[in-house]
């Protein structure tokens, strides 16, 4: 998973826990991981969230104290949400580590860096030393991710590493699967929240038209 998904898993946390209810209660919860005196510069969930990853309690691959807050405020759905997002994040690691073990027995890392050019910006290339910080640096510069696997297609290709080519176009393939089938669920819930809304909507109308007659009547 992308920093981006990770930045929209906090924001849709953030905006499903009422703040004015729980606010007191996660603070303390909280009051442990903050720095003395903070409390006044949370304004909301998104916030303390932001400061719990200030303060590196919390990071795209850290969720342990946020699905312990979930579950101490009882908020099961959202629990299972980042813990969906978390065995996804955990599938994209497994393979990462599997390409940098492969590339890295390469010895090519000159040449794989060489293949990254424009996706790492010139001053962060110092930064390298072997593969993984180089998929790091792609990373950061949102040119790898979970959706964004070309450069290591490119790599095993360049590499001939056809075996990791397959696996990383079968992880695509599967992944790209799973989105379309979680789309087609999702527009089939709100398709039937919508249908629920619009029923609900013309019993009420037809209440107040019998009403309405009856006081004619």
């Amino acid at each position: 998973m992308s920093l981006i998904e990770y930045h929209n898993l906090k924001y849709k946390v953030s905006v499903r826990i009422n703040w004015i209810t729980e606010r007191r209660r996660l603070l303390y919860l909280c009051k442990a991981f903050l720095p003395d005196g903070c409390e006044n510069d949370i304004e909301d969930v998104l916030s303390l969230l932001d400061k719990l990853e200030e303060e590196d309690h919390l990071a795209i691959d850290s969720l342990e104290l946020l699905k312990d807050l979930l579950k101490e405020i009882d908020e099961w759905s959202l629990l299972q949400m980042v813990k969906k997002f978390e065995n996804k994040r955990k599938e994209y690691k497994s393979l990462l580590e599997q390409c940098g073990r492969v590339l890295d027995e390469c010895s090519q890392l000159e040449r794989l860096t060489s293949l990254c050019e424009g996706k790492i910006s010139y001053n962060r290339q110092t930064h390298i030393t072997d593969v993984f910080t180089l998929f790091t640096e792609l990373e950061k510069q949102n040119n790898l991710g979970i959706k964004r696997l070309e450069i290591l297609k490119t790599m095993a290709a360049e590499m001939g590493k056809t075996n990791l080519l397959k696996q990383v176009e079968e992880f695509e393939k599967r992944k790209e699967q799973e989105e379309d089938a979680e789309r087609k669920q999702n527009e089939l819930e709100e398709a039937k929240r919508r249908r629920k809304g619009e029923e609900s909507s013309t019993f009420i109308s037809n209440i107040k038209t019998y009403n309405a007659l009856y006081l004619e009547g």
